[in-house]
């Protein structure tokens, strides 16, 4: 049963390729949530800051339905300003036997969420203005599901990434550790494989693969508040 104050707040709803994770290029729906607690410089949606759309868990369930892909992704802003409203949505796509991913930002504590999903777990890196922003009380909370991301932006980026996974023994996790360039920066990504290697730790590069191929999602709901009939 739904509740009837379960309205999530809504950037966009699409469906597309997962271009991130170990899940990476698998038919997958996203639900980007609305607002966030940070302001990342580099951020690429700021306009999920302010979402215009609010929809209940049957709502979105309605939405979606039609997708036959068992890959739904949360993703944000920053989806854990919403974790009352969301656990339940959460436990409802699980009973209905989908894989769930989250990607939330490393700032707020991850240890209500249910044990079953993904979660992609972001250690904001000094280039994005907020490096100190990670809970490290996460840390006590990753299982065996999860994933860790830095994304890389410059060489000082790399290098308070390395002395992260060093300090807090990330290894001992077992979990993937992905570094991601920022494709902005030209270069980058060649020199960012360059480092992973000379550094002799287990780390995936994860380039963003939807930017770059240029992706053209199918929309379900947009931040510009216009639905596609299915």
């Amino acid at each position: 049963m739904f509740a009837t104050t379960d309205k999530l707040l809504i950037s966009e709803i699409f469906y597309s390729f997962q271009g991130e994770s170990t899940l990476m290029g698998q038919p997958t729906i996203f639900i980007r949530l609305g607002g966030c607690n940070l302001n990342c410089s580099i951020c690429d949606t700021k306009y999920a800051r302010k979402p215009i759309n609010s929809l209940s868990s049957r709502e979105i369930l309605k939405l979606i339905k039609s997708f036959k892909t068992p890959y739904i992704c949360i993703t944000g802003g920053e989806p854990l300003i919403q974790k009352k409203n969301l656990k339940p949505f959460i436990n409802e796509l699980l009973k209905m036997k989908k894989i769930v991913s989250i990607e939330t930002n490393g700032s707020i504590l991850v240890d209500k969420l249910p044990k079953a999903i993904k979660k992609v777990i972001d250690v904001k890196t000094p280039s994005t203005g907020e490096g100190k922003s990670f809970d490290l009380k996460n840390l006590k909370h990753i299982t065996k599901n999860d994933e860790i991301k830095f994304v890389i932006s410059n060489k000082k980026d790399f290098d308070f990434s390395i002395e992260f996974i060093k300090t807090h023994n990330i290894q001992k996790f077992n979990v993937p550790i992905l570094f991601s360039p920022n494709l902005s920066v030209k270069g980058l990504a060649s020199d960012l494989v360059r480092w992973i290697l000379k550094s002799g730790l287990p780390i995936v590069f994860q380039p963003q693969l939807h930017k770059l191929i240029k992706e053209k999602p199918i929309y379900l709901l947009t931040h510009k508040n216009q639905t596609t009939d299915k």
